[in-house]
C-alpha cells in the first residue's frame, strides 16, 4: 500500500498537465470554489465543452471542499450530474462546492457550475475518507 501524494500532472487542478484544466481552487469550512475559462480541447460539439470535463470539475472542486475538513486522504465513491444548460468554450464559470453532511467516514457533497448566476450543471457526491490506497 502506498499514499496517494498530490500531482502536478492531475487533470483538475494539476499546473504541469497542458490538456487538464489547472483549477485554482479555495476552499475553507467545508466550502470550495474555482473560476474557470475551458479551452477548445475540453470540447466535445464544437464550442460545447465534453461533459465528462465538466463532471471533472465539480468533481475536482467537491474533493477540495471535503479535503478542507482536515480529511489527509479522500476520493470519490459515487457521483451523479445533471445538466442543465450548455457549457461553452472560451467564457468564465464558476465552479463551486459544499460539504452537506460528513459522519464517519462519508461524506455527501453538493457541487455546481455556473455563470451570472445561472447554474449549468448541478452534481451530488459522496466521498470516503481513507488511510492508504493499493495502486
Amino acid at each position: 500500500m502506498v499514499k496517494l501524494k498530490p500531482s502536478g500532472m492531475c487533470f483538475g487542478c494539476g499546473k504541469e498537465n497542458d490538456c487538464g484544466l489547472k483549477l485554482d481552487i479555495s476552499a475553507e469550512n467545508g466550502k470550495a470554489w474555482a473560476k474557470v475559462i475551458f479551452k477548445e480541447h475540453h470540447q466535445g460539439w464544437s464550442g460545447i465543452v465534453h461533459g465528462g470535463v465538466i463532471v471533472a470539475a465539480i468533481d475536482e472542486v467537491m474533493a477540495y471542499a471535503f479535503g478542507s475538513l482536515g480529511v489527509k486522504t479522500g476520493v470519490t465513491a459515487e457521483m451523479r450530474v445533471r445538466f442543465k444548460r450548455p457549457v461553452k468554450v472560451g467564457e468564465e464559470y464558476l465552479v463551486k462546492a459544499e460539504v452537506v453532511e460528513f459522519s464517519g467516514r462519508k461524506a455527501v457533497l453538493k457541487g455546481s457550475i455556473e455563470r451570472e448566476g445561472v447554474q449549468h450543471a448541478v452534481g451530488e457526491g459522496i466521498y470516503v475518507v481513507v488511510r492508504e490506497v493499493r495502486v
